[in-house]
């Protein structure tokens, strides 16, 4: 991205760009696929890449309710099979990091790179503090309003160092942004009554796929002690981003496209063992 010179102010629902192996990514909640365009330049250099923006999120399509975890990663696999891609190498951040892990167990993955990825919890308290966490900011942003937020400077001050440790880093137009997003989210509440919440994801250790963890130093929205001990093996490996927060894309996108790319590359390294 050259200096968010590319930012829409409205996003469309989705992008579609580059030539190459499919490579699908996924947002956070409340935000929406821009959130990938310091990377996007990058990586389309040599993939065919995919990044949509979630129902119920500023741009993308209705969602159903009630909305869930489940809910979203059938719309991401019906989206798969719309692309005619029966696999993909996926990557998400945040909930998009959740549903990549429920594709990739799935069988809709090549290779998965889940940075801040939701759903491995700790416990069940750790989903329960992420909600209250988010609902305590409710007010201040106005998650699922019909209208920009009314302060957008003040909006800005308050989201972005929950988004990056660095945020001066962010881009101006990105920044912009990603503080309009939230007002538009409609399904904060549905996934907070998610009974699939408390649980999370279950199923990590039995993934096929090659997979990387990537967990942010300085996340003020998952910070480190939320998740369990998590540990490498063969297939998965679990990494730590120094220096970064929750939306690491945003102000470090070369570290980011190198995770991606490593993670990518176990795949041939696995096939060719």
């Amino acid at each position: 991205m050259a200096a968010g010179s590319t930012v829409d102010p409205t996003p469309k629902p989705l992008l579609r760009t580059g030539r190459g192996a499919p490579l699908l990514l996924l947002h956070g909640v409340l935000l929406t696929w821009q959130c990938w365009l310091p990377v996007i330049d990058d990586l389309r250099a040599d993939h065919d890449i995919l990044a949509p923006t979630l129902p119920g999120h500023y741009g993308g399509p209705a969602a159903a309710h009630p909305t869930t975890v489940a809910g979203l990663a059938d719309w991401a696999e019906a989206l798969l099979d719309e692309t005619g891609w029966p696999t993909a190498h996926i990557v998400g951040n945040s909930l998009g990091g959740w549903i990549a892990l429920e594709l990739a167990a799935r069988g809709r993955a090549r290779t998965v790179t889940a940075i801040s990825p939701a759903g491995l919890w700790g416990n069940p308290a750790a989903a329960d503090a992420l909600v209250r966490k988010f609902r305590g900011m409710s007010p201040l942003i106005g998650f699922g309003s019909d209208t920009p937020p009314a302060l957008p400077a003040m909006i800005r001050s308050l989201l972005l160092p929950l988004l990056a440790h660095t945020p001066t880093k962010v881009p101006p137009q990105l920044a912009r942004a990603m503080a309009a997003a939230p007002a538009h989210c409609t399904i904060l509440d549905d996934l907070a009554e998610d009974p699939a919440l408390p649980t999370g994801f279950t199923t990590l250790a039995s993934l096929a796929v090659p997979a990387t963890l990537l967990l942010p130093e300085f996340d003020r929205v998952l910070p480190p002690h939320l998740y369990p001990t998590l540990t490498s093996t063969p297939t998965l490996e679990v990494r730590p981003l120094p220096g970064l927060g929750h939306v690491p894309m945003l102000e470090s996108p070369t570290r980011i496209t190198t995770e991606i790319r490593a993670t990518i590359a176990r795949e041939s390294a696995t096939q060719s063992a």
